[in-house]
């Protein structure tokens, strides 16, 4: 399970992917990549080990 961080237009978006890569969760568009950041940390909790890969 890997998280992947991409732009989108000029929004900072995140995706939540399975070993297979198939997508499990997604989150909402942000102005700034550190608040694509922040909402990734919060998704993660106590999982901190989970990669984040940035596209």
């Amino acid at each position: 399970m890997y998280f992947e961080k991409y732009q989108q237009g000029a929004q900072w978006r995140w995706r939540l992917k399975a070993a297979n890569h198939e997508i499990i969760a997604s989150g909402e568009g942000y102005v700034y990549e550190s608040g694509c950041d922040n909402a990734i940390n919060l998704v993660k909790g106590t999982n901190a080990t989970t990669p984040v890969y940035r596209r």
